[in-house]
C-alpha cells in the first residue's frame, strides 16, 4: 500500500507516515505536487483525467499527484510527469514556483517551461484521458463553464503570478572572494542557504578558477548542487555529486609544445593539466615555494590529493587542458608578452586572494572562459537567463556573458565596473543573501 509523509500545519515532516486512503485528522497534511508544463507561446498543457477514477472523473485538470513516503517534492513532480505523460525531465530542470498551504495538504507547485508535442506524448490511461494545450484566456473560458476543475480564485492567482516570474534563471557564482569565506571555507550560512533554495528548485552553480582537486578542499560537496559546476577557469564542465566531467576543453598538442617552448625560453616551469578519465592530474618539474604548498593540501578530513600530482623529467608535447604557474606580477606579464602571439590560447592574469604580491597566470583554449563556460551550461540546463556573481578580473568574461552581473563589496575595481551592481561583501554571506531575497519574493 502506498504511504504517504505526515506533514504539521507549518508543512514540517513529523516523522510519521499514514497509508493512502485512510482519513486526516485534523493538523494533519501531505505533501501535494502540481506540475504546470508552459510552451514558449504562454500556453498551458492540461490533461483531462481517466472517466473512471474516483476524484474528479472526466474533468480537465493539471498533472498532479502526492509525495510517497521518503520522496522529496521535486522527485515526486518529476515522477508523475513520466507516469502520467511520459514526459522524461532532468534534475533541477522543474522551476519551483512556491508552496499553498490547503485544507490537508501542501501543494507545491512546479513549472516546466517546454515546447511539448502533445501528439507523441504516450498516456497512462488509467489516469489520463487526453491532453491539450490552452492559452490563459481558453482556460478562464473552461473555469466558466466548470470544465476544470476549479482550485480556487487564490490558487489561480498564484499559478499565473508563477509562471509569469519563473522563466528559468541560472544563478552562477565565483568561490574565492565570493562564495567562500576569507578562509576559503563555506559558512553554516551559505551552506543551508544554498541547499535549502537548491531543494526548491532553484538553479544554482559555480564557475572556479579552482580544479575538481580545489573544490573538494573547500567542502563544496557538502551544497547539493544539481547543475554541473564550471571548474578551471571554464575548461570543464563538472558534476560533483557524480564526479564526472560532463565537458571538457582541450589543447591540441601543437598548441601545447608552443606554450612550453615560451616557458623554458624564460627558464620557467608550468604545471600541465590532463584530463585522465574523469580526473584531472597536474603534471610539473619543479614547483616554487607558493605552488608546492598545493601539493600537500589535505581535506576537512584529512584527505590528500597527491596521487593527482606527478613529478615528472620533461613535460610532454601531448594534449592537455590546461597551464597554471604562480609568481610575482614583473614575472606574470614578462610570460604574457611572450604567449601573446601563440593562437587559439587565453590567458588570464589575476591576483591572488590569499597572498601578497603573488599572481597566477592561467592559459588555456581560447574559447573556456568563464563567459563561453557559462553560455554552454545555460545551453545544457536550457536556463533563459543567467545571473552572475563574482569578485575578480577573470570574473568579467563570466560578467559580460550574463543578464545580471553582480559583484561583491570587496570585488577588485575592475570587477565593480563591469558589474551591473554590488552586493554585500563574502564575509556577510553576500551571495546566499541576496539569492535568499529571491526566494522570499518567489514565496
Amino acid at each position: 500500500m502506498e504511504k504517504w509523509d505526515l506533514l504539521d500545519a507549518d508543512g514540517n515532516f513529523t516523522g510519521r507516515t499514514i497509508t493512502r486512503g485512510e482519513p486526516l485528522r485534523a493538523g494533519q497534511y501531505h505533501l501535494v505536487e502540481h506540475i504546470w508544463i508552459v510552451d514558449a507561446k504562454g500556453r498551458m498543457l492540461i490533461q483531462r483525467r481517466a472517466p473512471h477514477l474516483r476524484l474528479m472523473p472526466g474533468v480537465w485538470a493539471v498533472n498532479s499527484g502526492s509525495a510517497v513516503a521518503g520522496e522529496d517534492s521535486e522527485s515526486a513532480a518529476r515522477r508523475e510527469l513520466f507516469e502520467e505523460l511520459s514526459i522524461r525531465t532532468e534534475p533541477g530542470e522543474l522551476v519551483y514556483g512556491g508552496r499553498m498551504r490547503r485544507r490537508n495538504s501542501f501543494t507545491d507547485l512546479w513549472i516546466l517551461y517546454r515546447d511539448v508535442d502533445s501528439t507523441s506524448l504516450r498516456l497512462q490511461t488509467e489516469e489520463v484521458a487526453a491532453t491539450r494545450w490552452v492559452s490563459a484566456d481558453e482556460l478562464e473560458d473552461m473555469l466558466q463553464k466548470r470544465e476544470f476543475h476549479h482550485y480556487g480564485t487564490a490558487y489561480f492567482q498564484f499559478v499565473f503570478r508563477a509562471i509569469e516570474r519563473g522563466r528559468r534563471t541560472l544563478y552562477v557564482s565565483d568561490l574565492d572572494g565570493t562564495l567562500l569565506q576569507n578562509d576559503q571555507t563555506l559558512s553554516e550560512y551559505t551552506v543551508n542557504t544554498l541547499n535549502r533554495l537548491i531543494s526548491r528548485g532553484m538553479t544554482i552553480s559555480v564557475a572556479t578558477a579552482r580544479g575538481t582537486i580545489g573544490v573538494q578542499l573547500t567542502g563544496l560537496n557538502r551544497i547539493h548542487f544539481r547543475a554541473p559546476l564550471i571548474l578551471l577557469g571554464g575548461v570543464l564542465l563538472y558534476d560533483l555529486g557524480r564526479r564526472r566531467i560532463v565537458q571538457s576543453c582541450e589543447m591540441n598538442a601543437s598548441t601545447v609544445s608552443a606554450v612550453l617552448q615560451v616557458f623554458h625560453s624564460l627558464g620557467r616551469e608550468p604545471q600541465l593539466y590532463r584530463r585522465r578519465n574523469h580526473e584531472v592530474h597536474v603534471f610539473y618539474t619543479s614547483l616554487n615555494t607558493a605552488e608546492e604548498s598545493f601539493v600537500h593540501r589535505v581535506d576537512a578530513n584529512g584527505r590528500s590529493f597527491s596521487h593527482m600530482y606527478h613529478r615528472v623529467p620533461y613535460l610532454k608535447n601531448s594534449p592537455a587542458i590546461f597551464f597554471s604557474c604562480q609568481g610575482t606580477l614583473a614575472d606574470q606579464q614578462q610570460l604574457l608578452e611572450r604567449l601573446k602571439d601563440i593562437p587559439g590560447i587565453r590567458t588570464t592574469l589575476y591576483a591572488d586572494t590569499y597572498r601578497e604580491d603573488n599572481w597566477f597566470l592561467e592559459i588555456c583554449r581560447e574559447d573556456a572562459d568563464k563567459g563561453q563556460a557559462v553560455k554552454r551550461l545555460q545551453q545544457h540546463l536550457h536556463a533563459q537567463r543567467v545571473v552572475a556573481f563574482g569578485d575578480n578580473r577573470n570574473d568579467i568574461p563570466l560578467f559580460r556573458a550574463a543578464d545580471l552581473a553582480l559583484c561583491v563589496e570587496n570585488g577588485t575595481p575592475e570587477a565593480k565596473a563591469a558589474a551591473d551592481h554590488s552586493i554585500p561583501a563574502n564575509t556577510q554571506d553576500g551571495v546566499a543573501q541576496y539569492l535568499h531575497t529571491i526566494l522570499n519574493r518567489k514565496m
